[in-house]
């Protein structure tokens, strides 16, 4: 799959990045280059191997009881259980 300049130019967009003009072409063909890579990967026969939940085994994950504890900030809401108004964080362009 051929990923184009204005693919790019989505993107940035959808993530709120500002991408120079001359970077957004090196930027398509580097992510058609990803891309293609993973259809490699999809047309393996992977049909014998097992699938793993977890690869690294050795490492002892840091876990702790589930408890109940008081809710820190948002105090007002969680009082009333109404809703409260936050900054909007997502803009368009």
């Amino acid at each position: 799959m051929k990923i184009s300049e204005a693919d790019v130019e989505y993107v940035a967009k959808l993530a709120n990045l500002e991408v120079a003009p001359g970077e957004k072409k090196e930027l398509a063909e580097q992510l058609s280059r990803i891309v293609e890579f993973v259809d490699q990967l999809n047309k393996l026969d992977v049909s014998a191997i097992e699938p793993t939940a977890q690869v690294v085994t050795s490492v002892k994950h840091a876990v702790r009881d589930d408890r109940v504890s008081p809710r820190t900030g948002s105090s007002d809401a969680g009082k009333t259980g109404k809703l409260f108004k936050v900054p909007k964080v997502i803009t368009e362009r």
